[in-house]
């Protein structure tokens, strides 16, 4: 097999599909991977690495596009880049199709198959893929939360850490998944008065037995929301249901009721939001007012720290890669439960049902479209 890693074109995208790393792993198992030029120099991966790894490192994504089997991305495929794609590729990436439905129908018409790291779910419902990604979400969700706090940034003034005589920040985090988790901690860490809401007991119970003192679980309803917002300084929203755009949690009305200068980070921004005075922004405009409360909406917020997010996207692709290295990419979905659950277009054919609804496709089975075009 023949493996890519295109340079992402998408507007402060600086993380790569896969690193030098994971391309020695594959380039081992005897397949070839091509890397545009300059795909890795945000993650402080060079073409010379690349190279010294086995890759062959081509000029352009044209040139790519055109001799791969499979495409190891970050972000969902633009427009521009549609015309590239051939049937019967193979593109890995996040593709969020439950909010971009147009998208897999777009794809589908391609006649490629594509594997969404989102959707990669274990027996436990955990998301293996996304772990990482979500974990670095949580820590920058709090990170960026506190610096829009600071007043020449339009915020109230208030500072997120612990500091002897002022009384703690307020943190509301709805969701308490892995990147609420994270976020909890990270601003638990700090010193602030972190209210984490949700509604499975189980997770709660589970942040509970971290030991923080400073951290209080509640049941997620609106009566509890709407009495934590007017004393809240940081709002981070993260909770996100797979292959589902997340409920409007936090109203236009409970967003009035939120002191000036407090600061919302909307994490599932990247799904539609689940604060309904969302809207996505970018990192050169990260921010916005409603009601004098700053939006923090930048959907691809651990692409602020490439390093970090690359290597750790890479770690955990490098299992999936290895199989589908060692037995092919259709025998490793037969034979990896994990992995089929990721996917979600199959050589054209809408093969998760969900997005089939979403699409008004028909949905196909899986297993009987391997076998029928094995036969062909």
């Amino acid at each position: 097999m023949i493996f890519g890693v295109p340079r992402e074109i998408r507007a402060h995208e600086y993380r790569v599909g896969a690193l030098p790393f994971l391309v020695k792993e594959l380039v081992r198992r005897g397949h070839q991977v091509l890397v545009e030029a300059g795909a890795g120099e945000s993650c402080k991966a060079t073409d010379s690495q690349y190279e010294q790894a086995g890759a062959t490192v081509v000029p352009s994504s044209e040139k790519l596009y055109s001799q791969v089997d499979v495409i190891l991305k970050v972000r969902e495929p633009m427009s521009v880049e549609f015309d590239l794609i051939k049937p019967d590729q193979i593109i890995m990436s996040f593709f969020h199709f439950a909010n971009r439905p147009e998208l897999a129908k777009s794809l589908a018409a391609r006649g490629c198959t594509c594997l969404a790291y989102e959707m990669v779910e274990e027996v436990d419902h955990s998301h293996p893929i996304t772990l990482p990604i979500s974990m670095i979400s949580g820590k920058m969700a709090v990170i960026n939360g506190a610096y829009f706090l600071q007043k020449p940034l339009g915020g109230a003034g208030t500072l997120l850490g612990h500091l002897m005589g002022n009384e703690p920040a307020r943190v509301v985090i709805l969701g308490s998944g892995n990147v609420g988790q994270q976020a909890a901690i990270t601003a638990a860490q700090l010193g602030a008065n972190v209210f984490v809401l949700d509604t499975d007991y189980h997770k709660l119970q589970n942040l509970d037995l971290l030991g923080y003192n400073n951290i209080t679980t509640l049941f997620s309803n609106d009566d509890n929301i709407r009495e934590l917002l007017p004393e809240t300084d940081l709002l981070i929203a993260c909770v996100q249901v797979p292959q589902e755009s997340p409920p409007k949690i936090v109203t236009r009305e409970m967003v009035k009721t939120m002191r000036e200068g407090s600061v919302i980070v909307d994490v599932d921004i990247d799904m539609g939001g689940s604060v309904e005075t969302s809207k996505a922004t970018n990192h050169d405009n990260p921010t916005f007012a409603v009601d004098g409360v700053i939006h923090y909406c930048v959907p691809n917020i651990s692409a602020g720290v490439p390093v970090a997010a690359s290597r750790a996207l890479s770690a955990a692709l490098t299992p999936y890669l290895i199989r589908i290295a060692e037995v092919g990419f259709e025998d490793a979905l037969l034979s990896d439960p994990v992995l089929a659950s990721g996917l979600v277009i199959y050589k054209g054919f809408v093969v998760k049902e969900r997005i089939a609804q979403l699409c008004d496709l028909p949905v196909a089975d899986l297993v009987s479209k391997i076998e029928e075009f094995r036969e062909k």
